[in-house]
């Protein structure tokens, strides 16, 4: 008796989706660190761990989910990575850059797959060669490049007159130097001048941000690890000079800075779990997984932030925001 091609297919892709699905009785391990302990990033986690649960895998039930936080040192998130090969991990989940390249260096070449997330600019930061076709390795994840055009937008509807923007970031974070560059571009493209602070740790962004008074009429700051870590002094510092702090980092309104317009950290993990880190469990192959870009955006707005700084607040704006907080 002859199959017809069509039941052939059929019968392949019912047996794919059966070798795709939890394990009767089996425990899934999976690692995850991020490089520092930021209210952005645990928010993330916290969508990762909802987006596994929305999939089957629950902790306590079918789960153990291993949380490292490298402390922001980098041989630390090494050591992590390394200490998840050693434990059979079923999978690896780094959040940021410095954290997805040490488990990319550690896992490449070994069968435990990595799917990261938290990262900007994944090709340049030499974690997968390519965006859009499938990594052919161990590795897949999720991905953004910060919205620069759209925060320009906001910064010239709140502060029309502004023709100097300042920002810090930490040269060493991949991340950090895409968003430079890209910003940089954005505001020779208006006739603004990019006013840029390299740092190396955050002991010195109090400094930083000091420097910047009276040389710029705006901060923007991107999804920066070593800032963010220091964040508070660089709003004590916006709010005692009346200077405009906006951001790419979602939580950074909530803050101090009057707006941001970054991924919905949340949403991305959730999406993150859901779309990679669940099929990955449930049997596919990561060689098979283009990465997948960030989908959800929001415009957050901070009303204190704004009176502090002379800004006023659009209706228009106010209504498009995702949140708008006043303290």
């Amino acid at each position: 008796m002859r199959l017809s091609s069509t039941l052939i297919v059929a019968a392949f892709s019912l047996l794919g989706a059966v070798a795709a699905a939890q394990q009767p009785g089996r425990v899934y391990r999976v690692g995850y660190t991020q490089i520092v302990d930021h209210p952005a990033l645990n928010a993330t986690r916290q969508g990762f761990l909802d987006g596994l649960k929305a999939a089957g895998f629950v902790e306590g039930t079918n789960l153990v989910f291993e949380y490292q936080n490298a402390q922001g040192d980098v041989g630390n998130a090494r050591n992590i990575a390394d200490k998840f090969l050693a434990d059979k991990v079923d999978l690896m989940a780094p959040c940021t850059t410095p954290s997805a390249q040490a488990a990319v260096r550690v896992a490449r070449g070994t069968g435990t797959p990595v799917v990261f997330g938290c990262v900007t600019n994944p090709v340049e930061a030499g974690i997968i060669a390519s965006l859009d076709k499938p990594t052919g390795s161990n590795v897949t994840g999720t991905y953004g490049f910060p919205p620069v055009a759209r925060m320009f937008d906001v910064i010239a509807q709140l502060r029309p007159n502004a023709k100097r923007i300042g920002t810090i970031y930490n040269a060493g974070e991949s991340n950090s130097t895409t968003f430079a560059r890209l910003s940089k571009a954005e505001a020779e493209k208006r006739g603004l001048a990019w006013v840029e602070i390299a740092i190396s740790g955050s002991a010195e962004v109090k400094a930083a941000a000091d420097s910047l008074v009276g040389r710029v009429d705006a901060l923007l700051l991107g999804q920066d690890n070593t800032v963010a870590s220091a964040f508070d002094a660089v709003v004590k510092t916006a709010r005692d000079n009346r200077l405009p702090l906006f951001s790419f980092d979602a939580t950074a309104v909530e803050h101090g800075a009057i707006a941001s317009f970054g991924q919905n950290q949340y949403q991305t993990g959730f999406d993150w779990a859901k779309e990679l880190a669940a099929p990955v469990l449930q049997g596919r192959d990561p060689r098979t997984l283009v990465p997948v870009p960030y989908h959800a955006y929001d415009l957050q707005l901070n009303k204190a932030a704004a009176a502090a700084a002379g800004v006023a607040l659009p209706p228009d704006l106010l209504r498009a925001a995702a949140r708008v907080t006043d303290h």
